[in-house]
């Protein structure tokens, strides 16, 4: 009898948990579903997107570049002495054999008037010695004098005509000192800075005046060194000059420095002018664009298409058949122009979310730009 209520007890507990079961079963499907409910009565989340694009093949650097001739030069005096004339200012144009500047010639002169008296002494030893040589010519074969004498006048007239030509030497160099008192433009330019005053004492190669040599026009730009080895001579370059109107010009690399400046860390590169309009001036400042060939990265998007989620770089894509985003791990390798260069993750053709990517979630519902235009459309 008593077996019999203990099996009847446990049957009654087993058939209660049965019963609680079912019941956590039947609450569980009741939130499932209302959970369900809530996301598809969620309202769809207006969106901007874009349309994953293939990479292009370069990419444009611009620089800020100055004009330059491409030769300058500083001019100076090849004696010392005092500067009593100065025939040119800065933006100057001179023409070839232009007189620039000129020093005292006085003590010159005086060194230059000695040499010409050595000179003639030379040159009457010489002749004395010269006769002395012919008459011992003539009696050294009637035994009158000895050969040791014709020897000797012999020698002194070499050592006459030896010290003549040192003194006509002399009387060069005195001429030419002379001559070095004045500055004469050796080619046709421009004065881009002056350095010496009349009445101011100078070294010999002291800087007087810098001249641009007239004909080509360069544009000076500083390249950072990530940059530097992407570029090589002869690259097309486009000029843009900031002054007056826009001006485009033409241009090509001429010159690639070997190293960087210590301060700036930057390569000097010089991009010659192929035809220098009349608005360019020396000191103007432009803007050059180099075209660089970029690694073969196969896709670019938007950077605002680009948020951090767990430590990696995700994208948000459209479904457009079910109107849902996808949120998509991607791999970036680099930046572009128009946006961000993706590696992997992506396909070109894929359309991704581009505004307010930071609220989405995975599966979430969203409404495309040209259903929200049929919308405001009566």
């Amino acid at each position: 009898m008593g077996l019999q209520r203990s099996t009847a007890a446990s049957a009654s507990a087993g058939s209660g948990v049965t019963r609680l079961v079912a019941s956590l079963a039947i609450v569980a499907m009741m939130a499932g579903c209302k959970g369900e409910a809530a996301i598809q009565d969620e309202p769809a989340r207006p969106v901007k997107v874009a349309v994953v694009a293939a990479a292009p093949q370069g990419r444009t650097l611009t620089f800020s570049g100055v004009v330059r001739p491409r030769i300058e030069s500083a001019l100076s005096f090849r004696v010392p002495g005092k500067i009593v004339a100065r025939a040119v200012n800065v933006g100057d144009r001179i023409e070839l054999g232009q007189l620039i500047a000129r020093l005292d010639e006085t003590d010159l002169k005086l060194a230059e008037n000695s040499a010409r008296a050595a000179v003639a002494a030379a040159r009457s030893r010489r002749d004395v010695a010269n006769d002395n040589l012919e008459r011992a010519r003539t009696l050294l074969p009637k035994a009158i004098i000895s050969q040791a004498a014709y020897d000797t006048r012999r020698n002194e007239l070499d050592a006459a005509v030896a010290a003549l030509d040192s003194a006509e030497a002399q009387l060069r160099q005195a001429v030419n000192a002379t001559g070095y008192t004045t500055i004469k433009a050796d080619k046709p330019g421009i004065v881009t800075a002056v350095a010496g005053e009349p009445g101011q004492v100078v070294s010999a190669g002291q800087a007087i005046i810098n001249l641009a040599e007239a004909g080509e026009t360069e544009i000076a730009v500083a390249v950072p060194e990530q940059d530097a080895g992407r570029l090589a001579l002869g690259q097309p370059a486009k000029i843009i000059l900031w002054a007056g109107p826009r001006t485009n010009v033409d241009g090509k690399i001429r010159e690639i420095a070997g190293q960087a400046d210590t301060a700036s860390r930057t390569y000097a590169v010089r991009i010659a002018v192929e035809k220098v309009p009349q608005t360019m001036r020396l000191g103007m400042t432009a803007s050059v664009a180099l075209t660089v060939e970029e690694s073969a990265t196969p896709m670019v998007v938007p950077l605002t298409a680009l948020t951090e989620s767990d430590g990696a770089m995700v994208a948000f894509v459209v479904d457009a058949m079910s109107k849902v985003v996808r949120k998509t791990a991607v791999t970036v390798s680099g930046v572009a122009e128009d946006g961000a260069q993706i590696a992997g993750g992506l396909q070109v053709g894929d359309m991704v979310v581009t505004a307010g990517v930071q609220f989405l979630r995975d599966g979430m519902r969203i409404r495309l730009p040209s259903e929200r235009a049929q919308a405001r459309t009566p």
